[in-house]
């Protein structure tokens, strides 16, 4: 059975959606544009679950990001395949874990989870807050602004 993370998703997902409304899309990104407008709904209510125990959040806010990537234009294509690698990337070292990402909120090795798997997590964590992941929100938030009208809260995804 896969584990989802809930902490770092439901941060990460209200700073995405907080305030985002869609003024108006321009040609060609109408189909991002409309995706963007038909997934608010969806990550607003991932972003409340994410704290729940049990919670499908990560997984269920990556198969939204997959969606978003996929209806992007070529010129944000690229940072949206930086961000999805890097959240599948926490996702599958979780999974390997067997743990949620809230077992690791005061960064010591949680109990049952072996040196390979904890520097696993550790290590794709990071890699969600490497410059070029930071970088890719920044962009995919610009673009979002600029092309759809879209506030993605200013604090990046």
């Amino acid at each position: 059975m896969r584990r989802r993370s809930r902490r770092p998703v439901g941060l990460l997902l209200a700073a995405a959606v907080a305030g985002g409304v869609v003024t108006g899309c321009s040609d060609p990104s109408d189909d991002y544009c409309a995706t963007l407008t038909d997934e608010r709904s969806t990550l607003q209510r991932l972003s409340t679950e994410a704290d729940d125990p049990g919670s499908e959040a990560l997984s269920q806010s990556i198969d939204v990001f997959e969606r978003l990537r996929d209806a992007s234009p070529e010129d944000i294509r690229d940072e949206w395949t930086t961000y999805v690698f890097a959240w599948q990337g926490l996702e599958e070292a979780l999974d390997r874990a067997g743990v949620d990402a809230g077992v690791f909120d005061d960064g010591t090795q949680p109990e049952g989870v072996g040196d390979a798997e904890y520097d696993a997590v550790r290590d794709a964590a990071g890699k969600m807050r490497s410059q070029p992941v930071v970088d890719a929100a920044v962009g995919i938030e610009q673009h979002a602004s600029d092309v759809c009208g879209v506030d993605l809260g200013g604090a990046g995804l």
